[in-house]
């Protein structure tokens, strides 16, 4: 069954002669799984919008959908105009979503990481090559770049460095949600490095405070 925002942003689709790609639906749908009531107000104001208005908010779900945050080459660009369609959508919906972005990592390119990132996020907690069932990890975090370092500094603490192997934490430590009580899981340094990099990059666009939805691609 569609989700009730997805539906509706498929009837106004049709209604002014357009087809919603399953991209856009599952885009906004998401942003709102958390939302509560927001969701009848968002379904309200999609249905009940002129047909002007239903050609922007059908125009912004495809450019959310069209931007998708898979990490590597231009990332960075389809990040900041995903976080600008959502925010633009946000504000024509007047209820705000659940993040601000998405950013999606994929398991092909990165499977260790991939792991560590949903293992985190459904409880299972790692310190270095040992795993305990904990609280889950959040899969939305908030960008805190300036306290990155103690994040790390703390996260890290009484995990000694393995080589070849690196430290890979989750949340990473330019998150809020990073530092004391994060996830530190051994994983390849290549896989690591290659994904931080990466995950870094993506993400630069974005202000501080920015929240970040963190995606395992399969």
């Amino acid at each position: 069954m569609s989700h009730p925002i997805a539906k509706a942003l498929e009837d106004a689709a049709e209604k002014i002669g357009k087809k919603l790609s399953h991209e856009a639906g599952r885009a906004v749908s998401d942003m709102y799984k958390q939302a509560g009531h927001g969701t009848e107000k968002v379904v309200k104001h999609i249905l009940d919008a002129d047909d002007a208005h239903k050609k922007e908010i059908i125009k912004l779900a495809e450019k959310i959908g069209k931007n998708h945050g898979e990490i590597g080459p231009g990332a960075r660009a389809r990040i900041r105009r995903q976080a600008d369609a959502r925010s633009k959508i946000g504000q024509h919906f007047g209820v705000k979503g659940d993040y601000d972005a998405e950013m999606v990592i994929p398991r092909s390119r990165y499977p260790h990481s991939a792991d560590h990132i949903e293992e985190a996020q459904r409880g299972e907690i790692w310190r270095g090559d040992q795993s305990h069932q904990g609280r889950p990890k959040p899969s939305v975090v908030t960008i805190d770049r300036p306290n990155g370092d103690a994040n790390r500094e703390d996260s890290l603490r009484g995990i000694p460095t393995r080589s070849p192997d690196d430290r890979d934490e989750y949340p990473p430590a330019m998150y809020k949600e990073g530092g004391t009580g994060a996830s530190v899981k051994y994983i390849p340094s290549g896989d690591n490095q290659g994904s931080g990099s990466s995950m870094g990059s993506a993400v630069r666009g974005l202000p501080e405070g920015a929240r970040v939805k963190i995606r395992v691609k399969h």
